[in-house]
């Protein structure tokens, strides 16, 4: 829960002329931050086999310490269909590579969308601490409190609680948590929120429903999941690099080197807004212009060696 945690992520595309596309995946950091779910390597798919390894790194003055893992995974065989990652338990996005071919040249379009965090949506409480230091846990009891209360919304709609009842466990919860915040009790909060909440509620346990906490934290685990993944995002830092046949065109890369295209996020760029890629490249079929000139010439010169028999 302290965030002190870094992973780097280096997603490499290489699209090739014939339309389809290679993927090789880099992420360097601590080993138990490589094998979370918060950031996940593909994994094989009954259409596209992957091949993932981990390995140690030599320390050295200049990388951190948490940088001391690689996990790399490539995709056997080069992919010509859109890939979907849809986990709800990690950084959900897409990528699609799309080659139209046309007489004279062909046309590539790369384009990738890595969906928001919904940060905003979820903690509309904790958007003014987005940008403050990852050491600092101004944000993670707002975040709970979400989470038992959107919790215990859901729980109310089927279990159907009486009014005084249903106020009483929410004055609870909210003495708890302000007397908690008032104190800067932090370890409070460093604490799965189905804990949090039997924490909260022990003074009243006696009346609750039966089955009342196994059946909430259900509910709980579900959006503990996503907030998970959240916070373990913080800190992680991605970029993507692609190599389009031809010559690029239109693009939104932060950098373009040698025809490499180059974009880079962090949780910032996604904790309230989608983060969009694309950029598309054209290749000329130099054979085939140079077909069309070599017919052109012969049928100039064939009008001209006509009209000179003509006037003889």
């Amino acid at each position: 829960m302290l965030l002190t945690a870094c992973v780097e992520n280096l997603i490499h595309i290489s699209v090739l002329p014939n339309g389809k596309y290679s993927i090789k995946y880099n992420s360097i950091g601590d080993k138990s931050d490589l094998e979370n779910d918060d950031f996940l390597h593909p994994e094989n798919t009954a259409l596209i086999k992957w091949s993932s390894t981990m390995t140690s790194l030599e320390k050295d003055s200049i990388r951190p310490d948490s940088l001391t893992w690689e996990r790399e995974t490539i995709v056997t065989e080069p992919v010509s269909q859109k890939i979907s990652f849809t986990n709800s338990e990690s950084l959900i996005y897409d990528i699609d590579v799309i080659k139209s071919e046309y007489f004279f040249w062909d046309n590539y379009r790369f384009d990738s969308t890595i969906n928001s965090l919904a940060i905003d949506d979820k903690y509309p409480s904790i958007v003014e601490f987005l940008d403050i230091e990852a050491d600092s846990l101004s944000w993670i009891a707002p975040a709970k409190e979400y989470i038992i209360k959107t919790s215990l919304k859901e729980y109310d709609n089927e279990a159907k609680l009486n009014t005084i009842f249903r106020e009483k466990i929410n004055n609870q919860i909210d003495s708890y948590f302000e007397y908690a915040i008032e104190r800067k009790l932090v370890e409070k909060f460093d604490k799965d929120s189905s804990i949090i909440l039997k924490d909260a509620l022990r003074p009243i346990a006696n009346i609750l429903p039966r089955n009342f906490f196994k059946e909430i934290t259900i509910l709980i685990d579900e959006y503990e999941k996503d907030f998970t993944k959240n916070t373990a995002l913080m800190n992680d830092y991605f970029q993507f690099n692609i190599k389009l046949p031809g010559i690029v065109r239109q693009n939104n890369a932060e950098s373009i080197s040698g025809g490499l295209l180059v974009w880079s996020f962090d949780f910032d760029d996604i904790a309230k807004d989608e983060f969009k890629m694309y950029a598309n490249s054209i290749r000329i079929n130099k054979l085939r212009i140079q077909l069309l000139l070599v017919i052109i010439i012969v049928g100039f010169l064939g009008i001209l060696w006509n009209q000179k028999l003509k006037k003889k």
